[in-house]
């Protein structure tokens, strides 16, 4: 089988596949027909079986898979009853089925898993995606899925986004000829007028909806915005709120394994829903596993958020930076700021996605799970970091929650009222800062030694602590500007970091010197030449921590051989076996390094 991933968002994996004779592009409709009925694109139509079993034949651009499987009771009960073949390398699965059922299946893997159950599933919501996460936990990405009879033109967006590959409309035409319509964007409008030219006329109405359901989702997928789409579908019908909160509970793991590290643009965060993205869910517990404050922050200074991102250039935060302006040792206040959904963003953090690219509503009220997401971080700060003082530059009414927070060292608030950009609140902001740095000795090694600790913090979030720790060993110095930083060892670069990426890309020298502590590492065949870029059929082995964006180690025979960037998740590089896995930027028998000038 031939998959090859183009973009990816959720669980769907848009591109194209082939099914046996059928070269699909993914996701597709497939368009229910019946007898005489033609027209493009891919189609169903029912022929006649024998006695308790189904033929069903998948046609398109003159090509067709004839489908042959049992009618089983599941389809009516629910009951999982195994695995059966419908063609060849193609599977009925009526879940739930026994290890021995993988076991076969992973023996002899199928281009189609049609879910032969998936209705009688969806009713039951959570079974629905219990089912979808063992199949590709069992049999990974590469098998195209199908959910027959559960896709009405406003669930495509989360069947797409689930990793559901075809969906049928079925359904549609089943309850339209019941007299019953449905809106692409509202869902159900109850019932039609009975007659049969208007039957006639909505069931042209109801496929078409399909089709522009299926454009929307593909323009979604285009754009990376598919779970945007998803949200917005949530108020269609009451069962899509509960399938996302199963979603995001039982097939979390998945979803941040394929959310990509890096972020463009600006996201949108309104809904409750939106606070359990995976990227978002990701950046908050990184933090709390990968991150601590730098040793030489004294003063603990929280301050609000504000809609322009990274916050550093918007006009608050501006004024915030202009009233300690000139205070000795302001390099060792840690500048921190509170928003939802994302919890705390310490300053050295600002560019690292999602903390530069999502926007939120703002009304001063916070719902319970927004304020454990603030007081989660902020405890996390005081217990990690060496603070002599904690300055709270936020409206006191609205973030009440953050008063007396156990273990916090001497905090002083210093707003009078709500407005943190008041002459008032700028001058006590100033005095209180001025006096946390009183108490602290100057940092030895100055600001810059202080940049390294923040930027070794980065690269912890990044990569974990072990490696930040052996990259930042000495000998190690820093070169560039705020906007596009290098970390060297006085005469190469080992890594770089610009502020629109908000992540570090590796060098050679880099990679070399993290040597066996190396992380997100990809195994090349020993084959390959490695000109250009590493597609899926190069990879031998690759670590399933990595994430499309991440920088990546490239060994062939346990040999450095180069640095990229992933452009997929790792088990998809070994899964899929076709694409672009990685795109190369250096390899080791090219000279990447830049020869620097000492500095005194």
């Amino acid at each position: 089988m031939t998959r090859i991933v183009e973009r990816s968002e959720g669980l769907a994996l848009a591109g194209s596949g082939s099914v046996g004779p059928l070269r699909l592009r993914l996701p597709a409709l497939l368009e229910s027909r019946r007898e005489g009925e033609d027209g493009p694109g891919l189609r169903a139509q029912a022929a006649m079986g024998g006695s308790g079993r189904r033929r069903l034949a998948l046609s398109t651009d003159g090509a067709t898979l004839e489908l042959e499987f049992p009618i089983l009771a599941p389809e009516v009960s629910g009951t999982g009853t195994g695995v059966h073949a419908a063609a060849p390398g193609a599977v009925v699965v009526h879940a739930p089925v026994s290890d021995a059922g993988w076991s076969d299946l992973r023996a002899t893997p199928p281009e189609l898993v049609v879910l032969g159950n998936a209705r009688t599933l969806w009713s039951e919501g959570r079974s629905f995606v219990l089912a979808v996460r063992e199949i590709r936990d069992r049999l990974g990405a590469r098998p195209v899925l199908w959910a027959p009879r559960v896709a009405l033109p406003h669930r495509l967006p989360f069947l797409v986004y689930l990793g559901v590959d075809v969906v049928d409309t079925t359904e549609g035409r089943w309850h339209t000829a019941a007299g019953e319509r449905f809106d692409p964007t509202l869902g159900p409008l109850g019932p039609g007028r009975a007659e049969e030219a208007d039957l006639a006329a909505q069931d042209r109405t109801v496929v078409e909806g399909y089709r522009r359901a299926m454009d929307e989702v593909q323009r979604a997928l285009a754009e990376s915005r598919l779970r945007e789409l998803v949200e917005s579908r949530t108020a269609a019908e009451p069962s899509l709120g509960e399938m996302l909160r199963y979603a995001d509970r039982e097939l979390g793991l998945l979803l941040e394994e394929r959310a990509p590290v890096t972020g463009a643009g600006t996201r949108a965060y309104v809904l409750a829903e939106s606070h359990r993205r995976p990227e978002m869910a990701r950046f908050r517990r990184r933090l709390l596993e990968r991150y601590r404050p730098p040793p030489s922050k004294g003063v603990l200074l929280l301050v609000p958020c504000s809609k322009t991102k990274p916050y550093r250039l918007s006009r608050s935060h501006r004024r915030f930076t202009g009233a300690l302006e000139g205070l000795p040792g302001l390099e060792r206040v840690h500048v921190v700021s509170v928003s939802s959904p994302i919890g705390v963003v310490p300053r050295e953090l600002e560019d690292l996605p999602p903390a530069r690219q999502y926007d939120i509503p703002v009304t001063g009220e916070w719902t319970e799970a927004e304020r454990a997401f603030v007081t989660a971080g902020v405890d996390h700060l005081i217990a990690t970091g060496r603070y002599r003082r904690m300055v709270v530059h936020l409206d006191p009414s609205e973030y009440a929650f953050l008063l007396d927070r156990p273990g916090a060292p001497a905090t002083l608030w210093t707003v009078p009222d709500d407005a943190t950009t008041s002459p008032a609140a700028l001058a006590r902001l100033r005095e209180a800062v001025a006096s946390g740095l009183a108490e602290l000795a100057r940092t030895p090694g100055g600001p810059l030694a202080v940049v390294r600790e923040e930027l070794r913090e980065l690269a912890a979030v990044q990569f974990g602590r072990p490696a930040a720790e052996t990259l930042f060993a000495e000998p190690v110095r820093l070169a560039g500007r705020p906007w596009f930083q290098r970390v060297t060892d006085g005469r190469t670069d080992l890594a770089t970091v610009r502020e629109e990426r908000g992540l570090f890309h590796l060098t050679v020298a880099g990679a070399r010197k993290l040597d066996a502590v190396a992380p997100l590492c990809v195994d090349v065949d020993p084959a390959l030449s490695l000109q250009g870029d590493l597609f899926a059929p190069g990879v031998r082995d690759a670590d399933p921590a990595i994430r499309v964006g991440d920088s990546v180690v490239l060994r062939r025979d346990g040999h450095l051989a180069g640095v990229g960037e992933a452009a997929l998740p790792g088990r998809l590089m070994t899964q899929l076996g076709h694409g672009v896995a990685v795109r190369v930027r250096h390899r080791s028998h090219e000279s990447t390094d830049s020869p620097m000038t000492a500095e005194a």
